[in-house]
């Protein structure tokens, strides 16, 4: 079986970025509570476009809406003021996208 990460990367996707579910328990007794929560909203992004791609490939989305939903969530991004929203951004590329070139 593949994890969130591995899934993520192999769909182009940024998968976790500077931290890892191993690293929680230390942060919370060093009082790092922004940061696991920074760590699990891009964990819920990454699993959020896994989801829509399964959704494509059952056939629940065609590859248009695919990629307005895609774009839905690049916008949100970019409206962001939250650092670990652009770092997410800046980390998947406008190419991940099925049917770019």
């Amino acid at each position: 079986s593949a994890g969130l990460d591995a899934m993520a990367r192999l769909c182009g996707f940024p998968g976790k970025l500077g931290m890892s579910g191993a690293k929680v328990w230390d942060k919370f007794i060093d009082g790092g509570i922004g940061e696991i929560r920074d760590y699990c909203e891009t964990d819920v992004l990454n699993t959020w476009l896994i989801y829509l791609r399964f959704q494509m490939i059952r056939g629940h989305l065609d590859a248009t809406e695919l990629a307005a939903e895609e774009q839905r969530v690049r916008e949100l991004l970019a409206e962001s003021p939250e650092p670990h929203h652009a770092e997410f951004l800046a980390a998947w590329p406008a190419a991940a996208a099925p049917g770019s070139a």
